[in-house]
């Protein structure tokens, strides 16, 4: 058996990420127009401000997390970006590991779970154990891996949590990101690498149905 299972695209993008990183700049820049127009110094500066800062968060979250999607076929799990013929061939930072492709045999898979409390959810987002920047702007100085394959967002509800034996996985190949933390007595540089997590999550927009084809492959086992 080998045909789609499961196929879900845009797994990560929820409405108020669309809100943050697409219509909020886009207001900004329509209010700094007005306000250049019509002369309201107040206004194009207030706009100005806001589109910095709407572009440094909102748009950098929309656009890692963009291409995040899930297929389950008879044979395999895919996660990330699914949807590009290149995901295979690209070799993304940590910081955008989304854009990569990770792939793994489903006789490989110990475990499949559709996560839905709020508690696990925000757990998961926060614990350094699945530290990752798809759903956070930067580090601390004192975190210096990104795990690969988990790939949470900033307002996932519900996600997959899939639980992996060792050596099977395909992960893409990912290069390291470079932080300056800028503070005196502190490295002017320091790094973040990546390292293969044996537990992926990747969020998910319907959780009900990927629950449906989850039990379905328990089921099939």
């Amino acid at each position: 058996m080998s045909g789609t299972r499961y196929a879900e695209d845009r797994a990560a993008v929820r409405w108020p990420m669309v809100v943050l990183g697409a219509l909020t700049p886009l207001a900004c820049v329509v209010a700094f127009v007005i306000g250049v127009v019509f002369g309201t110094g107040a206004l194009w500066s207030g706009a100005a401000v806001g589109l910095c800062f709407s572009l440094m968060f909102g748009t950098a979250f929309l656009y890692r997390n963009w291409p995040t999607g899930i297929r389950i076929t008879g044979d395999e799990l895919r996660a990330g970006a699914v949807r590009s013929p290149r995901a295979a061939m690209r070799k993304p930072t940590v910081t955008h590991q989304t854009w990569g492709l990770f792939t793994v045999p489903l006789t490989a898979v110990r475990g499949m779970t559709v996560e839905t409390d709020r508690t696990a959810i925000r757990r998961i987002k926060q614990s350094p154990q699945y530290f990752t920047l798809s759903n956070r702007y930067g580090k601390s100085r004192d975190v210096g891996t990104c795990k690969l394959g988990v790939l949470t967002a900033p307002f996932m509800r519900a996600a997959l949590v899939v639980e992996l034996d060792a050596g099977w996985a395909r992960f893409p190949s990912t290069r390291r990101a470079s932080f300056f933390p800028n503070a005196i007595g502190r490295p002017f540089r320091t790094f973040l690498t990546p390292e293969e997590s044996l537990t992926w999550i990747v969020p998910t927009r319907h959780p009900e149905r990927l629950r449906e084809a989850v039990t379905s492959w328990s089921e099939a086992r």
